[in-house]
């Protein structure tokens, strides 16, 4: 039930930010420090939810409530007293607020500023810029990108993101959000009062419309707005907002084709409908353009249509002329749908409706199901996974074709159904083998990626099995590669390590060159198997561009989480965590919600091994929150959890729940990549049998890749397994001969110093103290404190500080002992007092000690 209090919680959906402000000014109006706030934004965007929601944290406030059209009884009737000039009212009004506050604190209220007078507004402004030393909080709202007050601290009220968004779907429709959510987030741009009526109609009939629905509060908003221009004005907007791309001098010509002058536009922008800005017509709030559209009735739509396509001339605005002569006919039109086909172009979005406009103008049924899976397969390429889905609900039983059912597995796989995606690819494979070798071949690949995602892994050399089948002599490198990923995986699924290295290494050496976002995605997950990160991130960030420059938005995602595994493997977690941002936001807004719960799974695996409980835990219950957590995410969230409790020493529950993460049937690749935290765990825990039968299914792998990275973590493997401290160093040399630079390195360095300080051994300092400074370069600080604390606790009082420190750093380390500040050090050296501090952190760098204090006391023992 959609009541006026759930409406209320979404109206303020997001809005923390402004809900703290007004917060903050009512506790300062409370201790006599009054102040202002005004909120701005769209219809519909929650400003007056925002002053209800003042209104009720006010307690003890006097509450009074003003709106344009309000008749205001005193103490502010000055506020519009028109018989005074605008000074005196502004005077007048800060008496009488001053008057009324002296039993209690007073909040003001003032919604749709906007509509204000500008001497009132002068008034407004008057008395908000002067409330410092006042019990008074003015909250006032208005409508539009710009503030009205000048002067007047605000907080503009952006549209929700498009999670925030399904998350309001989901709450209003729990039963068939999933199946109606995309379409309706599509159409709200962003807007709670939309998405609430677009909710409310999609229960009663079970359908998005392609607008605000009649009955909307918000579009009668705007249908009010529209009655009161004159009807050569919604002439002049409706041409503007039947065409997003027309721009000044394409409308002055349409006004003209009209017998109209494009000045009689004016009262529109008055209206805030529409603006014209530098050439181009831009309707400043989304809702208003396909409102006005739908607002027009049917005959009148075409003729606007027909005005448009004549105006429209040259060959690169064929398409768009193309659309407006198929929008304003009203039959079958072969010729029309043909040269729609023809002039669809490469830009995904426009190509779509392109090919869906000249389905419904083909007469032929068959050719028009060709069209519309076409359509469907464009919009999909551009990232609307929901629109694709529409598309495909339209074609008849008896046409829907082999492409069709491809497209269909890949909206499964995009859901989150793994199992069942398989199975429809599988089906879609077997339908386009004989007719599309090539696109049969497409649809085998996304079912292994389907049988992957559900955990199925026996059924891919099954799957690996018909893919070879289709291999003929001469395919193109993009092909060829599609193939060797095949045979890799196959074999690396099969326990046969040694045969999948070698396809895995042909898989990226086909791909340098190729300029194909997902053949360069797919080699970078091979880079990533084997170990070679650089080469992963290289393949990925070249996807990324390549996918960015062809508008392929539905490999985007993928490419720039491999981009992001392959940076955070070679230490560079700024770089990494930003490009897993840029992926989640190229997710959300693809509607790919399976790449959304891994990429927030990923964000929560690199927040735990960088040590960050707090962020860890915020993406872990991100990933809980949303629905159809697939095998892949679950496995990463345990794995997440675990790591956390080993960096903290818990090693019991860590390996209680890495176990389900490397269980047999489990996801293989996660298998490989956390089987070293299992082993750190066991080893902790003391299970050293358990962490042997893991270093022996591990090695085999290690050893088949030849990867320096991944032999290096084998070596440590080893080194956490032994019993016997001799042999374990010997292992952890080996991994430290083995390891380049990177997070890794340090975590081995640090593994080696804990265990040699554990058994009484001078060495450790050493590893610790590389460990310690390798954290610091790569600003980990949980890891940074973690090998501090172990240092310190090497030999305690009888560290070596001359063995350890430059001859000015023990100079320096002893004035400090004998009491001497930092700046009578600087002085007697005859340094900057800049460079003393600096010296300072790397003498507690080297000695291990967090204060002066310790220092003291180590360098005075």
């Amino acid at each position: 039930m959609i009541n006026a209090s759930s409406v209320q919680k979404i109206m303020l959906r997001g809005r923390a930010g402004a809900k703290d402000e007004i917060s903050a000014i009512l506790a300062g109006a409370a201790a006599g420090r009054g102040g202002a706030l005004l909120l701005h934004g769209d219809p519909g965007i929650g400003r007056s939810a925002l002053l209800r929601f003042a209104a009720s944290e006010a307690v003890d406030f006097a509450v009074v409530e003003l709106s344009p059209g309000d008749r205001v009884s005193t103490p502010f009737t000055s506020l519009r007293d028109r018989n005074l000039d605008p000074y005196a009212r502004s005077i007048a009004l800060l008496g009488a607020v001053r008057a009324g506050t002296a039993r209690q604190p007073l909040l003001l209220c003032v919604d749709d500023a906007h509509d204000l007078d500008r001497d009132t507004l002068d008034v407004l402004g008057f008395l908000a810029r002067r409330l410092d030393h006042e019990r008074v909080a003015v909250i006032v709202t208005c409508e539009g990108a710009e503030p009205v007050l000048a002067g007047v601290p605000h907080h503009r009220l952006d549209p929700l993101d498009r999670d925030a968004s399904r998350q309001v779907i989901d709450d209003l429709l729990p039963e068939s959000g999933a199946d109606l959510g995309p379409a309706i987030v599509a159409v709200a741009e962003g807007n709670p009062r939309a998405l609430v009526d677009l909710a409310r109609h999609a229960r009663l009939t079970g359908a998005v419309p392609q607008t605000l629905p009649p009955d909307s509060h918000l579009r009668r908003h705007y249908r009010a707005r529209l009655a009161t221009l004159p009807g050569h004005t919604r002439w002049l907007l409706l041409l503007a907002a039947a065409d997003p791309d027309l721009d000044a001098a394409e409308l002055t010509r349409a006004a003209l084709a009209s017998g109209l002058e494009v000045t009689g536009l004016e009262p529109a922008e008055r209206a805030r409908l529409v603006a014209i800005t530098s050439g181009e017509v831009v309707f400043p709030q989304p809702l208003a353009r396909t409102v006005v559209y739908h607002e027009a009735d049917p005959a009148t739509r075409r003729a606007v249509h027909r005005t448009l396509a004549g105006v429209l001339t040259g060959s690169r605005k064929e398409l768009r002329r193309n659309l407006h002569l198929a929008a304003a006919s009203t039959g079958a039109d072969a010729t029309l749908a043909a040269a729609l086909e023809r002039t669809a172009g490469s830009d995904h979005g426009p190509a779509s409706v392109a090919l869906e406009r000249a389905a419904a103008l083909t007469p032929d049924p068959e050719a028009a199901a060709r069209r519309l899976v076409a359509a469907a397969e464009r919009a999909w390429l551009g990232g609307e996974p929901h629109r694709t889905k529409a598309l495909l609900s339209r074609l008849p039983n008896d046409l829907v074709s082999g492409t069709a059912e491809f497209l269909a597995g890949e909206l499964e796989l995009t859901a989150g159904a793994a199992r069942p995606a398989a199975k429809t690819l599988l089906r879609a494979a077997a339908r386009l083998t004989e007719r599309d070798r090539h696109r049969a071949l497409a649809a085998l690949q996304r079912a292994g990626v389907a049988a992957c995602a559900a955990g199925d892994y026996t059924r891919y050399p099954e799957i690996a099995r018909r893919v070879a089948a289709l291999r003929q002599p001469g395919e193109p490198p993009a092909v060829e590669l599609v193939f060797e990923q095949f045979a890799g995986q196959a074999a690396l699924f099969q326990g046969r390590h040694g045969a999948a290295v070698g396809p895995l290494k042909r898989v990226f050496a086909l791909a340098t060159s190729l300029d194909d976002a997902a053949a360069l995605t797919a080699a970078s997950g091979a880079a990533i198997l084997l170990g070679d990160d650089v080469r992963a991130g290289r393949l990925a960030t070249r996807a990324a561009e390549v996918a960015r420059s062809t508008g392929n938005r539905a490999v985007l995602p993928q490419a720039l989480e491999f981009a992001a595994v392959a940076e955070f493997a070679l230490g560079r977690y700024p770089a990494a965590t930003s490009m897993l941002l840029e992926g989640l936001r190229a997710a959300r807004e693809t509607g790919q919600e399976d790449l959304v719960t891994t990429n927030l799974a990923t964000l929560a695996v690199l927040a735990a091994i960088s040590g960050d409980r707090p962020t860890c835990q915020l993406r872990v219950r991100e990933v809980r929150s949303r629905p159809r957590a697939g095998l892949r995410a679950t496995s990463m969230v345990e794995w997440a959890l675990a790591t956390l409790d080993l960096f903290e020493g818990h090693a019991a529950p860590a390996l209680g729940r890495l176990r389900s993460v490397v269980r047999a049937d489990g996801d293989l690749v996660l298998r490989v990549a956390a089987a070293p935290h299992y082993i750190e765990a066991a080893a902790r825990s003391g299970d050293r049998v358990a962490a042997r039968r893991a270093v022996d299914a591990f090695d085999p792998w290690a050893s088949s890749t030849r990867s320096s990275g991944w032999l290096a973590l084998a070596a440590r493997n080893r080194a956490l397994a032994c019993f016997d401290d001799a042999e374990a160093s010997e292992h952890f040399e080996a991994a430290l001969g083995l390891h380049d630079a990177g997070f890794e390195r340090a975590r081995t360095e640090l593994l080696f110093g804990e265990r040699l300080r554990s058994s009484h051994q001078d060495s450790a300092r050493r590893h610790l103290r590389s460990a310690l400074e390798m954290f610091e370069v790569y600003d980990v600080g949980p890891w940074r404190d973690r090998a501090a604390a172990a240092l310190r606790g090497v030999e305690g009082a009888g560290v070596r500080v001359e063995g350890n420190l430059t001859a000015q750093q023990l100079q320096i380390a002893r004035m400090v002992a004998d009491g001497a500040t930092n700046q009578e050090v600087a002085a007697r050296l005859f340094l900057s007092r800049r460079t003393v501090e600096y010296h300072l952190r790397n003498i507690y760098l080297r000695l291990g000690v967090r204060s002066r204090v310790e220092l003291v006391r180590l360098v005075g023992d």
